[in-house]
């Protein structure tokens, strides 16, 4: 990276800093991220940068730079929305939002591309081709990155790039893995139906509450007992929802839980298998269950070896050999971004956050605030990308 783009960037910090505190004391879940999305209109129009709104909702923008001569597309996403959250940080700058926060660093990562597309426009001229700046809301449950996708952004794209903060990894290296890096990931809702009566005579009743129990019990041996073990698979119930008073049995309790799994056959048997327990489980207490998969399905997210490669080249060259950090594991959770590599080839990676002075805390995790000092590793790692794809 040649010293006037170093220089950009360092001089653009502060001021990321400070858009990335604004940001995160203004948490916005999936698809009400309009103040976010407004704010980054704003910034990229003072930096005389244009862009296209109202994808996936409404809250979705592509911004699109164009270099001084014809070459390739590339693509750069980051994802906007918020978690529901109560904040814990203490931070000068925590959520102005009651049950609202950024606990998975989308605040860095809008802060780290709206700096990007600065940077780019400024240096346009050393680019040919074009990039499109995408900045996703959604990401947490609702997967809107399939509907931006299925909306159109990435025609004419030849390859898509993404990072995500990661606690784990110290400030200045980079995750890389290629191939099966994420899960898939299917979000499912069961409600059991019985008799609501007096809590001191459940035998007038059917007791939902109990049934829920065996059929929460009973789940787990959907991994244990009917999924071959090397095909991994995760069954979690993470929502339970019954009765209004301790005194009364309630008609019904509702549970929430997400099923991940590595590919189709075994998410086919998952699903099935999820519905058949639930219902027979239920029936053999006298209770009745149904069980409804989200729309939102997350795709199993698989890196393109050959633009992982490419991607260990740029940041070694970018960083030193010792910035780069093999990751050995497949990955349980899941990413919407998933579908962008879908379409085009691409990779996800992951940005080291910690240091002495911010030590790891997990992201989803009522204490987690994004490192401000990985900011600028952030930038540099998507301008050399690109400048090593349109140079």
């Amino acid at each position: 990276m040649n010293s006037d783009l170093s220089a950009t960037i360092a001089a653009l910090v502060p001021e990321l800093v400070e858009l990335r505190h604004e940001l995160h004391q203004h948490p916005e879940i999936r698809f009400e991220e309009r103040w976010t999305s407004d704010r980054i209109v704003r910034f990229l129009g003072e930096a005389g940068i244009s862009c296209s709104r109202g994808y996936a909702g409404g809250t979705g923008i592509v911004a699109e730079i164009q270099g001084a001569g014809p070459g390739k597309t590339i693509a750069l996403r980051a994802d906007i929305d918020g978690l529901e959250i109560q904040e814990e940080t203490g931070v000068p700058y925590t959520s102005l939002t009651p049950g609202r926060m950024h606990a998975c660093g989308h605040d860095g990562h809008v802060a780290i591309l709206c700096g990007v597309a600065k940077v780019l426009a400024r240096h346009a001229s050393s680019l040919n081709g074009a990039v499109k700046l995408i900045f996703q809301p959604g990401e947490e449950i609702a997967a809107a990155g399939r509907l931006m996708v299925e909306e159109g952004v990435l025609d004419g794209v030849d390859a898509a790039f993404s990072l995500h903060c990661w606690p784990p990894l110290e400030v200045g290296t980079f995750g890389l893995k290629s191939g099966p890096m994420m899960a898939g990931c299917d979000c499912f809702t069961i409600t059991v139906t019985g008799r609501g009566c007096h809590g001191a005579h459940p035998e007038y009743g059917i007791d939902p509450i109990v049934a829920a129990a065996h059929i929460i019990v009973a789940l787990q041996t959907v991994t244990s007992r009917e999924i071959n073990p090397q095909d991994l698979t995760v069954v979690s119930i993470g929502h339970v929802k019954a009765g209004h008073a301790p005194t009364i049995i309630p008609d019904t309790a509702h549970l929430e839980g997400t099923l991940r799994t590595c590919n189709d056959k075994t998410r086919a048997a998952a699903r099935a298998a999820i519905k058949r327990i639930a219902h027979h489980t239920a029936a053999a207490l006298r209770a009745t269950a149904t069980v409804e998969f989200s729309e939102s399905y997350y795709a199993p997210l698989i890196n393109d070896p050959a633009m992982t490669e490419f991607a260990r080249d740029v940041l070694s060259d970018t960083f030193g050999p010792q910035a780069i950090s093999d990751i050995n594991d497949f990955s349980m959770a899941s990413e919407d971004f998933a579908f962008f590599l879908q379409k085009v080839p691409g990779t996800y990676f992951r940005l080291g956050t910690s240091n002495a002075d911010h030590p790891p805390v997990s992201i989803h995790n009522a204490h987690f605030d994004f490192n401000d000092a990985a900011l600028e590793p952030g930038i540099r790692a998507f301008v050399a990308l690109t400048q090593r794809c349109l140079g």
